[in-house]
């Protein structure tokens, strides 16, 4: 059974990678006529399961969606940061996360 905080982690890192795929295609596909933005939506989810009664983690998910204009590289560029930003973070948890396991395993630290 994996713990909810794991489960969570899980999950952002993979709407990250789910990101950073979309903001790879919308930057190459700037200067394609007709071509419309894609954008994921994981932080929405992440707060609708805080403000519920039973904070389900596994409702927590990421979902792509298609934002009906053009993107713009300055636009592409700033989400590109901020995702990487959110994935620093996320690894940083999960590295805490196995070192106190680690720590409770060998009874040791580092």
């Amino acid at each position: 059974m994996t713990p909810p905080p794991l489960r969570l982690l899980q999950n952002a890192m993979q709407a990250y990678t789910y990101r950073l795929e979309s903001l790879a295609s919308n930057v190459a596909n700037l200067d394609t006529p007709g071509y419309n933005r894609l954008a994921v939506r994981f932080e929405e989810s992440l707060q609708d399961a805080r403000r519920s009664a039973d904070g389900d983690v596994d409702a927590v998910a990421a979902e792509m969606v298609e934002e009906g204009r053009a993107p713009l590289l300055e636009d592409e560029l700033m989400e590109i940061a901020d995702t990487q930003m959110r994935v620093q973070l996320a690894t940083r948890a999960l590295h805490e996360h196995f070192a106190r396991i680690r720590t409770g395993i060998t009874g040791r630290a580092g």
